[in-house]
């Protein structure tokens, strides 16, 4: 296909995506699911905000100090209508392995659905089974009228509603990944960025060092970064201190992610990426 046919056809492409971007619901306490929400993948439009990768999938090997536990992987392979509007839909899933399951089976699904055109959070949810741990819980944020509206659901099927407001963008804990990739990381530097989880405070991601680290997947100048996290872990619930070294390059692929927890140690070292 010739460049002005293929211009002709995104064009064409992105005019019905912005049709049917205006068909939107009312974030409301009567909403169940995040799922009710989704609609049809979309192409890739030069209206959006670039990631430094799209599509990517990444598959980390987890260990537990010298021990391995199980893998996880991070990916954005597609993108969705999310209440209307286009969103890159971030999947983060954990999963232990048989040797650990034994004394604590973790079974871990977050999700984001992160605004295509201005890389905001337009809701999060997890679904989390560490050991005798149980969190199913979601977030969906309005940053028009600066309104979030969460659910969180107890083990035995009752569960908790709670409404607030935000600042006029946020970003969700799994979407703040992707949206610090986007970000210059200057030695010595930060970034701040408002996060909802549900309650509002500024995440403070500290620029630490430039380092070359080892992984399954080779070897990779990295940037080390350091997350001032202050409410709820990101990859486990139990996380203290997290601590993630991204590829030294356009991409910011994080490439080793520790977290200290009460016991030890999570290692998540990067094994494939596609």
């Amino acid at each position: 296909m010739n460049q002005p046919l293929r211009l002709a056809f995104c064009a064409v492409g992105y005019a019905l995506l912005s049709v049917n971007s205006r068909a939107q619901v009312a974030i409301t306490t009567s909403i169940i699911s995040p799922a009710e929400l989704i609609g049809s993948t979309v192409p890739y439009s030069p209206e959006f905000k670039p990631l430094p990768v799209f599509p990517e999938a990444l598959t980390y090997s987890i260990s537990w100090g010298p021990l391995s536990v199980g893998q996880s992987s991070l990916n954005v392979t597609e993108i969705v209508l999310f209440n209307g509007r286009p969103a890159y839909h971030i999947v983060s899933e954990a999963h232990s392995n048989a040797f650990c399951d034994t004394f604590y089976k973790v079974r871990d699904i977050n999700e984001s659905w992160l605004d295509a055109q201005t890389l905001t959070s337009l809701g999060y949810s997890k679904k989390l089974r560490e050991g005798s741990f149980f969190r199913d819980e979601w977030v969906l944020y309005n940053w028009e009228t600066k309104e979030f509206v969460a659910r969180r659901t107890n083990r035995d099927s009752t569960f908790v509603v709670r409404t607030g407001t935000i600042p006029t963008q946020v970003q969700d804990i799994l979407s703040s990944i992707y949206f610090t990739r986007t970000q210059p990381l200057l030695a010595g530097g930060d970034v701040t960025i408002d996060v909802n989880t549900p309650d509002n405070w500024p995440l403070i991601v500290k620029v630490v060092e430039r380092e070359t680290v080892r992984v399954p997947r080779g070897e990779f100048a990295t940037v080390l970064i350091e997350p001032a996290m202050r409410r709820e872990g990101l990859f486990v619930q139990k996380g203290k201190r997290l601590r993630l070294w991204l590829s030294d390059d356009a991409h910011k692929r994080p490439v080793l992610m520790k977290v200290e927890v009460f016991f030890g140690h999570i290692t998540a070292a990067l094994r494939d990426m596609l």
